[in-house]
């Protein structure tokens, strides 16, 4: 009987030993995964620390802020003297941007090609899209993108990170989605400046931007607003 029970009391012991053994290993695995998506990630931080993103599209630049409250809104460049003057939020709006901020966010590095003169193979010379990203509580620009042409299979965009010594490729439905944002933003604009009746939440005001040092040594312009 004694016998009985103490290889009941080791066979629990050996089925505890493998169900930690397995939680620690599908943890392991989960971690993994974790940090390969952050090395593949394309942004410099997660999009939570990100507080302006500006997209230059058509030989017209559109900016994406999010205000101390937390809301994101969109609106134009303007001029440096202007920088201080008070934005209003639309919530619906908000929320819009906020989901194609996040979608934005998780957008990762695919294929890498080392960059190199001669021809403009990938169309990053010209870009069709050029983005900038600043982060929540500096108006220095934290990255740079010169979005190329679209790669031949039709799902990737060929992007080069400024300052970089290769380009990467990443899915082009990220590019298309940005777009599309600018054209929602774009299309609501007169509605959302007529519906007086609609509810608005005040902005704060944007800090004015000052000249500044890329990560990649050159200088960064001011952006006029």
């Amino acid at each position: 009987m004694r016998g009985r029970r103490l290889w009941l009391i080791w066979g629990l012991l050996a089925l505890l030993a493998v169900v930690i053994w397995r939680a620690e290993l599908q943890r392991s695995d989960e971690i993994s995964a974790m940090s390969a998506r952050e090395t593949k990630r394309l942004l410099p931080l997660p999009i939570e620390e990100i507080g302006v993103v500006e997209v230059m599209a058509q030989g017209t630049m559109h900016r994406f802020e999010r205000a101390s409250n937390g809301l994101w809104f969109y609106h134009g460049i303007h001029d440096a003297s202007q920088a201080g003057h008070e934005h209003t939020i639309d919530p619906a709006q908000s929320d819009t941007i906020a989901q194609a901020m996040t979608g934005f966010g998780r957008m990762q590095r695919e294929q890498q090609i080392p960059l190199k003169g001669g021809d403009d193979e990938y169309g990053i010379a010209r870009p069709e899209m050029f983005i900038i990203v600043y982060r929540t509580s500096t108006d220095a620009p934290l990255a740079r993108y010169a979005a190329g042409n679209v790669t031949p299979d039709g799902y990737g965009r060929y992007l080069l990170p400024v300052g970089g010594n290769e380009i990467v490729t990443v899915p082009e439905f990220h590019m298309t989605n940005l777009l599309g944002l600018i054209d929602a933003m774009k299309s609501a604009a007169p509605v959302a400046a007529s519906a007086g009746s609609a509810p608005a939440v005040p902005a704060a005001a944007a800090p004015t931007p000052v000249a500044s040092t890329s990560a990649a040594g050159t200088p960064a312009a001011k952006p006029t607003r």
